[in-house]
């Protein structure tokens, strides 16, 4: 399967007797094509890119370079999530500072808040039966805390925004909720107090890790075990598998992409190479992993979208 979806990266050029006095290229366009949702139909991908100056979302044909505008709102809408028909797109943006749920038709009309919280609302995603999960810091004893130490708990709501169910009682930073496909168990990332590697690996007082558990929170277990960040669960369409990124290879502001079974007892890498993978979505059939492949460093992220077989 072939996906062409080019990152730009363009850098002046310098006279020899400039490059003396500066040898390092300047980066004129920092283009960031990330977070991929394919459709459910597994014929389009959905990714927040930065290639119009800001963010926005946009919509490509996986068979070929038909890539086009789909929300370009103003209010940075990020993170798309595509409900199970097809027929609806949930993503979080910006309002007043502050991010909040909406759904949109698919073709990026009729756009909808759904959240209204002082709380931060975000990572929103669709479960089998047409709820979306998200994280929610309304339930924080203090709003005034800094993000890190509020409560981020997993919720729920219809894809009118009514009936809200909270799922998980962290009290902690718990966030990008994904439910299984058989409506059986949620998985997360939850940070947790235990020496730990932040994403430039510096050592850090408590630690990112991936969570499962049933959707009444019930059951809570830590699958990926590890000192690193590791983040961005999603469950492969069998249920059988959830990928993840991780910088347990220990590359400063690098992850590469795994998987793991639900118990964590077996785990698998997908990618490697130079180049960090952050943000892994699967194909409607498994058989393919779509990631942020990216590169980073002091003052510059820049990055596309690749595909990768699974193996499954």
């Amino acid at each position: 399967m072939r996906l062409a979806l080019a990152t730009i990266v363009a850098v002046l050029s310098f006279s020899a007797a400039q490059a003396e006095l500066k040898a390092d290229p300047v980066i004129v366009t920092q283009v960031m094509d990330s977070y991929p949702a394919v459709s459910p139909d597994g014929k389009a991908l959905l990714f927040q890119s930065t290639r119009s100056g800001r963010l926005a979302l946009y919509l490509a044909d996986i068979s070929d370079d038909n890539v086009r505008l789909l929300l370009d709102s103003g209010d940075d809408p990020v993170v798309p999530s595509w409900s199970p028909d097809g027929s609806m797109i949930a993503y979080a943006a910006t309002v007043d500072g502050q991010s909040e749920i909406f759904v949109m038709q698919a073709d990026g009309t009729q756009s909808r808040r759904l959240t209204n919280d002082p709380g931060d609302d975000s990572h929103p995603h669709w479960s089998a039966d047409g709820r979306i999960f998200f994280n929610s810091a309304r339930t924080t004893p203090d709003r005034n805390a800094d993000w890190s130490d509020q409560w981020h708990e997993i919720f729920s709501m219809n894809a009118d925004g009514g009936e809200i169910i909270q799922h998980t009682n962290c009290r902690a930073v718990c966030t990008f909720a994904t439910p299984s496909p058989d409506g059986r168990m949620i998985t997360y990332r939850r940070v947790i107090d235990a020496p730990g590697r932040n994403w430039s690996q510096s050592a850090i007082e408590r630690n990112s890790e991936i969570f499962v558990a049933t959707l009444d929170g019930a059951d809570e277990r830590n699958i990926s075990n590890d000192p690193a960040f590791d983040g961005w669960p999603v469950w492969s369409p069998d249920s059988k598998w959830i990928a993840f990124a991780s910088n347990r290879d220990g590359v400063p502001n690098a992850a590469q992409v795994y998987v793991t079974s639900p118990n964590g007892k077996t785990t698998k890498r997908i990618t490697t190479g130079p180049w960090s993978h952050a943000q892994p979505s699967f194909s409607p059939d498994g058989s393919t992993i779509y990631a942020y492949r990216l590169l980073e460093g002091d003052g510059f992220e820049f990055g596309h979208i690749a595909a990768y077989a699974t193996g499954f």
